[in-house]
């Protein structure tokens, strides 16, 4: 009956938020929409699996903390939980709400669209704001309702009185504090779009996202240590009034049946935040709306070209021949233009924020700091960040951002495919490599002093040299000019294998280099093995493209192939 009425074609404002909400997370990426699904699958299959997880955990933690003799431990770990919740929650909105960053408002593609259809601009702006809200709430509502319910009943014991009164005050305090997330974030750009210039928007609304997509990952293995953290929470602490998380747990102990001065203080608190978010959120959208239509229509044609100071004045000093130095300045332009690609870099270093964040909050949060795990989570640093940054650049360099974008490397390629390859070695090494050693080794200096900075930096730096040959040793291909799709492998085969990659990576060699970093002997040694295993690596690179042709096509998409456009 539902699916009959959906078929059905509906009014203007109704069939304006359908088009919105189906086509919230299209990208130019994806040709298909069973790409996106394969995607969507792996990820809800990944949060089931990780939720049996926890659920076992969790059985086993409470049923170790129902033989206790004093019921205290007990209703100590269920308030951690249920803050720990609830704090997700609503990392998980703002997580959401800063990946849909650029689609909080209409874009040009939208107005386009949607120009010759009977519809006012008013009406496309208030549906995409429907369709987003209506999404917002799905997304909340999956995160929040399952773990409202699972984790009461693992509590389920001679303790556990009232603890029935969990599964609706964790909900209602999880669905509270993500709708309150989300809309402080939209009433956050909607007040950048009013304040800032119309050219310098688009800089630093992409320049946010990109910090709190950081911010966000590193957070999150923090929020992981909440029941903990709480264990240790004075008792008559103030602080927790100008904690957000601790507002919505205050309607879940409420809800509960606490009647003490904070616990009330603290849900009058989150009441009334969220209805003052969610008049500042439509405010600055309606406020928003002519300035946007503005912004959207007619700055296009007055933003400033992608600046080339970087290839023009200095990769002619620093690259050899023509042809390198044109790889090399298209795929700076290539970065520089496209949103899509800088938003999956960012969040390839967001991942790296995480690691780095999980390695100091095991320190951090243990009360005491000791000087050993501290020195390697400090070293993992740069080498965490050298890891995903370079790797992020290797994924990207497959994406394309024209199917068929390869027509001038294709002429140019016969003959000339080591310099060709040595653009794009050239770049992953000037604008990572490098790059990363620079930022991090202030750092490292700061906390572990200067002379170990130095030593660390060195060695780092040779380290990410070893990994840009790896990561081009079977590359054989000019970047974003093959027609490569995402979504062909499945997501839990990807993070499975990349992770654990990733976690030996970081973790073994933060160990090794904080025993090497101690002798000066160890490390010139170090540097000699390294600086001669890049030589022979770069050599068999540079044969290898001696003798084969660079790819420019890929297996096709069964949509694209329907087409008959594979030989235009």
């Amino acid at each position: 009956m539902l699916r009959e009425w959906l078929d059905q074609t509906h009014s203007r404002r109704f069939e304006l938020c359908r088009h919105f909400f189906v086509r919230l997370f299209d990208s130019e990426l994806i040709s298909d929409a069973s790409q996106a699904k394969v995607v969507a699958g792996g990820a809800i299959g990944i949060l089931l699996s990780l939720s049996l997880i926890f659920g076992q955990a969790y059985y086993h933690k409470y049923r170790m903390l129902l033989d206790l003799d004093s019921p205290e431990p007990f209703h100590q770990a269920v308030r951690g939980d249920a803050l720990f919740l609830i704090t997700l929650a609503m990392l998980a909105s703002a997580l959401f709400t800063a990946l849909q960053w650029q689609a909080l408002f209409p874009g040009l593609r939208d107005y386009l669209a949607l120009a010759a259809l009977p519809a006012r601009m008013s009406e496309i702006f208030v549906a995409k704001f429907a369709a987003l809200f209506a999404m917002a709430i799905a997304v909340i509502a999956a995160e929040a309702a399952p773990p409202s319910v699972i984790i009461p009943a693992m509590m389920a014991g001679r303790y556990s009185y009232r603890c029935v009164w969990h599964v609706p005050g964790i909900c209602a305090a999880s669905m509270l504090g993500g709708l309150f997330v989300f809309f402080t974030l939209v009433a956050f750009q909607g007040a950048l779009l009013n304040l800032l210039p119309v050219r310098q928007f688009p800089r630093v609304s992409l320049a946010f996202q990109g910090v709190s997509l950081a911010a966000l990952a590193g957070a999150l293995p923090f929020v992981f240590s909440i029941p903990d953290f709480y264990n240790r929470l004075p008792k008559t602490a103030a602080w927790p009034v100008y904690a957000p998380p601790f507002w919505f747990f205050g309607i879940d102990q409420f809800i509960f049946g606490a009647r003490d001065a904070q616990t009330t203080l603290l849900a009058r608190i989150a009441l009334c935040a969220v209805p003052t978010s969610a008049a500042s959120a439509i405010l600055m959208y309606l406020w928003s709306y002519r300035r946007h239509r503005i912004r959207v229509l007619e700055a296009p044609s007055t933003e400033p070209a992608v600046r080339a100071f970087w290839p023009a004045a200095v990769s002619g000093r620093l690259l050899a021949r023509p042809r390198t130095i044109g790889v090399f300045a298209f795929i700076w332009t290539t970065v520089a233009r496209s949103r899509q690609h800088r938003l999956i870099l960012t969040a390839f270093t967001a991942i790296s924020v995480a690691l780095i964040a999980d390695g100091f909050s095991s320190v951090v949060l243990d009360g005491r700091i000791a000087p050993g795990p501290f020195r390697e989570a400090v070293i993992a640093i740069p080498l965490a960040l050298s890891l995903f940054f370079l790797s992020g650049l290797r994924y990207l360099f497959r994406l394309p951002v024209e199917l068929r974008a390869n027509w001038l490397f294709r002429v140019t390629e016969p003959g000339h495919a080591s310099e060709l390859a040595a653009g794009i070695d050239g770049f992953l090494i000037y604008c990572g490599a490098i790059p990363i050693a620079l930022v991090t080794f202030p750092i490292v200096a700061v906390l572990l002093g200067a002379r170990t900075a130095l030593l660390v930096s060195l060695t780092s730096f040779l380290i990410s040299l070893v990994l840009v040959e790896f990561l081009l040793l079977a590359f054989s291909k000019i970047p974003f000019t093959s027609s490569y799709m995402p979504g062909q492998r499945p997501l839990i085969e990807t993070i499975l294998k990349f992770g654990s990659v990733a976690l030996a990576y970081v973790s073994g060699l933060a160990i090794a280099l904080n025993f090497i970093v101690k002798s000066i002997p160890a490390v010139l040694a170090a540097c000699a093995i390294l600086a001669i295993a890049w030589q022979m690596l770069r050599r068999a690179r540079i044969a290898s493209h001696a003798l084969l042709r660079f790819e420019f096509e890929d297996a096709m998409e069964p949509a694209v192939q329907r087409l008959e456009i594979e030989r235009d």
